[in-house]
C-alpha cells in the first residue's frame, strides 16, 4: 500500500525509492556528460553547486532535477523511519541521506553482470535499482547509527541550596548530583579534578583558572578543567540521563527537555512560589533587573528586583521534604522512564505522552510571569492530561474520577471539582485563547490559583495510578487511546 505525503494541503503519493534512484542515476549520467560551465550555471545559487556527496572528497554533478529526486526520496524516508525522527536532527538527516545517495550511486556497478560491467551502455532491468534502493537503506543505517552514540548528557540546574543536605537522588532516567558528588564521579582525571578541587576549595578564583586556561600553549588538562567548570557555572546541582544512541545535538534538546520534565514533577510537590525556583540550564525563566523611573518633579527614582535560583530552608528542613515525597517521585519516574522508553524510537502510549506534554504545560504554567497565559497553559494541561480533546464534560467527568471517585458532596464553602473546570478551561483557557475575554493586564491570580490546585491535585492521582498500571496492568496501555482512558478512569473510581 503506497504511503503519501502532504505538500501544501494535498496529498502526494509516494514514488518507490527504486524509481526515485533511477532518475538520480540518470541524471548524474546526463550532468556528466556536460561541460564544467554549462553544469555551474544551472544552478540558482552560484556557491551551492547541484551535487550529491560521497564523502569529503568526492561528489556527483547533476541538474536540479536530480536534486529534487534526492530530496523527495529523503523526505519520504523521514517520514517513513520514526526512529531516525527521533534521534536525529532533520537538517541533519537530510545531509545522511544525501551522502547514502551518493555512496549508492558509486557502489552501483557491482550489480551489473559480471560481463557488463566495463559496458557504457548496458541496459538494466527493475532488479539492478531494487538493489540500489536496498544499498542506500542499508548505507543510511550505517551513517545513522555512525552518527548516533551513546553518551550520558549532563545538564547543571539550581535545585536545592548547598545547606539543605539534599543527597543524590533519581526521578526515572534522570539522576540528580550535587555539585561535589557529581564532580568526585565524573571527573576522573587526576589532573582535572586537581585544577577544578582548586577552585572549588577557593585556593583560586575561576577567573585565574580561565586566564591561565586561555593563555598560548596551556596545558591540556588545565583547559578541560576551565571547559568543565565553565560548564558548570554557578549551578548547585547537575541532572545526568544516559542517551543512547542519538546524534549529539538530538540527544542535548531531548535530554534537556526529559530533564526538565523531571524537575517539573519534582516542582509538583512544592508550592508554585518555590517550584518557580528550580531552574536548569537553558531555561533561565528567574530574572534580576534594575528599574528606573523619573517622579513629576524630574527626580530620579531607581529600584531592583531579583528572583533567587534554588530553594532553601531552615538548614537541612528540605532533605527530610525530598524523602517524605519519595513515593511520588518514585510513581513519576516510572512514568518519565515508560516515556523516554517509547521516545527511542517512536511515541510512548497514549496515556503516556499525555501525562508528559501536560507535566509540561504546568511547569510552564507556573514559571509563566503573566496570569493571562498561566491559565491558558493550566487549561491546555487539563485538557491533555484528561485525554478530553477540548470536551469540558470529559474533562470533568476525568477529575471527579481522580479528585472524588467515591462521588462525595462538595461542602458548600468549597469550589466543586466541575465548578474549578468551568473557571480554568471553559472560562479560563477557551475565552483568553479565542479572544473572547481581555486578558493581558487583567487580574487572573484567583483563576490561576484554581488552575494550580487542580492541577497539581490531579497529577498526584494520576501519576500514582499510571505507575501501578505500568507495574500491574500494562496490556492497558497497548489499549487505544478512548479504551486506554475509559480504563484507567475506572481504575481511578475504584481507589478507596
Amino acid at each position: 500500500m503506497a504511503r503519501s505525503n502532504k505538500l501544501d494541503g494535498q496529498k502526494v503519493p509516494e514514488v518507490p525509492a527504486e524509481r526515485l534512484l533511477e532518475t538520480i542515476l540518470e541524471d548524474v549520467i546526463k550532468a556528466a556528460a556536460m561541460p564544467f560551465d554549462e553544469w555551474w550555471a544551472l544552478s540558482r545559487f552560484p556557491l551551492v553547486p547541484l551535487a550529491i556527496p560521497v564523502d569529503s572528497e568526492q561528489e556527483y554533478r547533476v541538474t536540479q532535477v536530480g536534486v529534487d529526486a534526492a530530496h523527495r526520496l529523503t523526505g519520504q524516508t523521514w517520514d517513513r523511519r520514526e526512529d531516525f525522527r527521533q534521534t536525529i536532527a532533520r537538517s541533519e538527516f537530510d545531509k545522511l541521506s544525501f551522502r547514502s545517495i551518493g555512496e549508492t550511486i558509486r557502489n552501483c556497478r557491482s550489480h551489473l553482470p559480471i560481463d557488463a560491467a566495463e559496458q557504457h551502455n548496458t541496459v538494466v532491468n527493475d532488479c539492478f535499482f531494487a538493489a540500489m534502493a536496498a544499498d542506500y537503506e542499508r548505507i543510511l543505517d550505517r551513517l545513522a547509527d555512525a552518527a548516533r552514540p551513546d553518551v550520558h548528557r549532563h545538564i547543571p540546574c539550581h535545585l536545592f541550596h548547598a545547606d539543605q543536605g539534599v543527597r543524590p537522588f533519581s526521578i526515572g532516567p534522570v539522576e540528580f548530583l550535587p555539585r561535589e558528588a557529581w564532580i568526585a564521579r565524573y571527573v576522573s582525571n587526576p589532573a582535572q579534578l586537581e585544577h577544578i578541587q582548586k577552585v572549588e576549595s577557593g585556593e583560586i578564583r575561576y577567573d585565574e583558572l580561565r586566564d591561565q586556561a586561555l593563555t598560548p600553549n596551556s596545558d591540556g588538562d588545565l583547559h578541560r578543567a576551565w571547559e568543565v567548570l565553565s560548564s558548570l557555572r554557578n549551578f548547585e546541582w547537575v541532572a545526568t540521563i544516559r542517551m543512547e544512541g542519538h546524534a549529539l545535538n538530538q540527544s542535548h534538546n531531548k535530554a534537556s527537555i526529559i530533564i526538565g520534565l523531571a524537575i517539573d514533577a519534582i516542582g509538583l510537590r512544592f508550592q508554585v512560589e518555590d517550584a518557580r525556583r528550580f531552574t536548569k540550564a537553558g531555561r533561565q525563566h528567574l530574572f534580576a533587573e534594575d528599574r528606573l523611573a523619573t517622579s513629576s518633579s524630574g527626580a530620579f527614582l531607581r529600584g531592583s528586583s531579583v528572583q533567587i535560583p534554588g530553594l532553601g530552608s531552615a538548614p537541612g528542613a528540605l532533605a527530610a521534604k525530598v524523602q517524605a515525597e519519595r513515593p511520588f517521585l518514585d510513581a513519576a519516574g516510572k512514568v518519565l522512564s515508560a516515556y523516554v522508553q517509547g521516545r527511542q524510537t517512536g511515541r510512548g502510549p497514549h496515556v503516556i505522552e499525555r501525562w508528559a506534554n501536560a507535566l509540561y504545560w504546568v511547569g510552564e504554567a507556573r514559571r509563566e510571569a503573566s496570569d493571562f497565559m498561566a491559565v491558558v497553559n493550566y487549561g491546555c494541561a487539563a485538557d491533555g492530561l484528561s485525554g478530553a480533546g477540548g470536551d469540558a464534560a470529559t474533562m470533568t467527568t476525568f477529575s471527579e474520577a481522580a479528585l472524588n471517585p467515591k462521588g462525595q458532596p462538595t461542602p458548600s464553602e468549597s469550589l466543586s471539582i466541575a465548578d474549578a473546570v468551568t473557571k480554568v478551561y471553559r472560562e479560563g483557557r477557551n475565552k483568553l485563547a479565542h479572544g473572547e475575554m481581555a486578558g493581558l493586564l487583567e487580574d487572573l491570580s484567583e483563576t490561576r490559583a484554581i488552575g494550580d490546585a487542580l492541577l497539581a491535585n490531579l497529577f498526584d492521582a494520576v501519576t500514582f495510578e499510571l505507575a501501578a498500571v505500568i507495574d500491574n496492568r500494562p496490556e492497558i496501555l497497548a489499549l487505544g487511546e478512548k479504551h486506554a482512558y475509559r480504563a484507567l478512569e475506572a481504575r481511578l473510581k475504584q481507589r478507596p
